[in-house]
């Protein structure tokens, strides 16, 4: 199985956090069971969850609210 890499983009209307896929631009990815607050950066969400926690949301921000299971995904850090 080959590894889809994925980076935060932000927290969502639900407070979720949602990831997006670097080579699939409109694969969408986040947690349902962790929420963050709205002005959670990267840094944060990151040192409280990993690619365990994450499951696939569909092909746009916002969409699928439970998420469906993800594997393979590796979370590429956009800052340091």
């Amino acid at each position: 199985m080959k590894n889809e890499k994925i980076t935060f983009v932000g927290i969502d209307s639900w407070n979720r956090p949602i990831f997006r896929s670097i080579d699939f631009p409109r694969n969408f990815f986040g947690a349902t069971d962790i929420l963050f607050s709205f002005e959670a950066d990267e840094a944060e969400v990151l040192s409280k969850i990993s690619v365990k926690d994450l499951t696939y949301f569909g092909n746009k921000f916002g969409c699928e609210p439970m998420g469906t299971a993800a594997a393979g995904l590796v979370i590429i850090k956009t800052k340091g």
